[in-house]
């Protein structure tokens, strides 16, 4: 499913004296099926533009498209920096909570939750409390309940931030493995640059605060992505694109 942001406003507040401006006429199109990575300065507006596609808040100005057939009950899905688990559930039953209250729940709930833990390398882990999981596992179990939410649209705001490098080099083996499997449309907020790149088919930069899109860098790279992808020269041309972007946005 596409998503279209055409001259998208939004402010923090109630019009008066405090009031706060996250977002200005920003544009922006995320093709069907692709990974479209954001990156910018801290507090540009990154993760209210992924508030605003989940439609947890409207823009004031503009308008949000989502274009296509859709082909999942839901439109979006989102995965937060913290997995905020359910700590008196256990990982299963917080990794299926999108059928809890669904009419079919006793027929897809065990099919579910199984399938996408075994995903992210969960498996043998649903009778666990989140409590007694490492953070990559918690990590996992987030990633695993937005999959199962079964979202035509993933929101990921920064998911692999928390994590140790090997943990997080993992993760990134098994969220390239999820998206050749179920290649859905994903946004993906970032701040490590080299992440956005190898995850990505393209990224924008963003510039703000309030945000603005600078520019979308286009990476040329074969899927599937593998641990010798970073050494290939389009990675590198791609990270410093990026990363010149960003220096840009940084000065304002």
């Amino acid at each position: 499913m596409q998503v279209e942001l055409k001259d998208v406003s939004y402010r923090y507040g109630d019009g008066t004296a405090g009031e706060v401006e996250a977002i200005k006429d920003l544009d922006l199109t995320i093709e069907t099926r692709t990974v479209h990575a954001i990156v910018g300065p801290t507090g540009c507006g990154k993760s209210t533009l992924l508030r605003v596609l989940a439609g947890m808040v409207e823009p004031q100005a503009g308008s949000v498209r989502f274009r296509g057939r859709q082909i999942r009950p839901n439109r979006t899905a989102m995965v937060f920096q913290d997995p905020t688990l359910i700590p008196w559930w256990t990982t299963g039953r917080n990794i299926g909570i999108g059928v809890e209250f669904s009419a079919k729940r006793r027929q897809l709930y065990r099919k579910i939750r199984s399938f996408s833990a075994d995903r992210v390398g969960l498996k043998g882990m649903l009778n666990r409390m989140p409590s007694t999981l490492s953070a990559g596992q918690q990590t996992r179990a987030g990633m695993s309940r937005a999959f199962a939410h079964d979202a035509d649209v993933l929101l990921l705001d920064e998911p692999f931030v928390h994590l140790d490098a090997i943990t997080r080099r993992k993760l990134w083996a098994e969220f390239e493995t999820a998206w050749q499997f179920d290649p859905r449309t994903y946004v993906f907020v970032t701040h490590d640059v080299e992440e956005a790149v190898l995850l990505s088919d393209r990224v924008t930069v963003l510039a703000g605060p309030p945000a603005w899109a600078l520019e979308t860098v286009e990476v040329p790279l074969a899927r599937p992505r593998t641990r010798d992808t970073p050494t290939e020269p389009a990675f590198r041309t791609a990270v410093a694109s990026v990363w010149d972007a960003l220096e840009r946005a940084s000065l304002g």
